[in-house]
């Protein structure tokens, strides 16, 4: 038996496009990944978009006076359908992402609508060892995360660079597991970025991953801040800065 795989993700996108469920003409070279219905609301509001109907867990939108960058609509959170949707995106043509979510802090430092820009993270999720069974740690793309960090700081007052728990159970995120973490330096927690950074790495593709502080459990107990607009500021902030660096960039 070889390892050659039986449902492949570019004969996927293949059968979409000959069945005519995917119809394009252009593919972005840059994607925006968000995982919040409301911020892909906010963005359809603020940036003129045209939607390419075809992806069932997510969507994928472009923007209508530059055909190279889009934002994709992953639907649901979690490492699974998040890498589900990089596979077919990246089986699309797409070269670049760019991951702007939230994450609970665990840096009594940070405070909610805190900007993080991750720069490893920890994987305490499954999806990602089905690619890459050794290691504990993954990283986005060094010189993407780099120039990402160099536009950031240039529009950005305050930034914090830094590690992410990734974990698949959020309600088992216990007093004695995110004390550790803390004696480890690791900033936050979120579902996706271990996996995603494992993924892109293997396909070789482009990938970094900001996030703004939308709860904290830093002193051992949960104080949330979801619908804060501070932190809804703060997302459309990443937004816009990823898109104007997304359409600067020419390498």
């Amino acid at each position: 038996m070889n390892n050659n795989l039986i449902v492949d993700p570019n004969k996927f996108i293949s059968y979409l496009r000959t069945s005519g469920y995917l119809q394009v003409e252009s593919v972005p070279k840059t994607v925006i990944i968000v995982f919040l219905e409301s911020l892909m609301e906010r963005c359809k509001e603020i940036y003129e978009l045209n939607k390419i109907e075809g992806f069932d867990a997510g969507e994928l939108y472009i923007l209508s006076d530059n055909e190279s960058v889009g934002i994709f609509y992953c639907r649901g959170i979690g490492a699974p359908v998040a890498v589900i949707n990089l596979e077919e995106l990246i089986a699309f043509g797409v070269q670049n992402f760019i991951v702007v979510g939230t994450a609970g802090a665990l840096n009594p430092n940070l405070s909610i609508a805190d900007i993080v820009l991750c720069d490893s993270a920890l994987r305490d999720e499954g999806t990602s060892k089905h690619y890459v069974s050794d290691g504990q740690i993954s990283l986005p793309t060094k010189k993407w995360h780099n120039d990402l960090k160099l536009c950031f700081s240039k529009h950005i007052p305050s930034i914090t660079e830094g590690r992410t728990w990734t974990t698949d159970a959020p309600y088992r995120e216990t007093e004695s597991k995110v004390t550790s973490l803390q004696q480890q330096g690791v900033l936050c927690v979120e579902m996706e970025a271990s996996a995603l950074f494992v993924v892109a790495g293997f396909h070789k593709v482009n990938i970094a991953s900001a996030f703004v502080i939308s709860d904290s459990l830093a002193d051992l107990k949960w104080t949330p801040g979801f619908f804060s607009n501070k932190v809804t500021d703060s997302l459309i902030s990443l937004i816009k800065h990823s898109i104007n660096f997304s359409r600067n960039k020419k390498d």
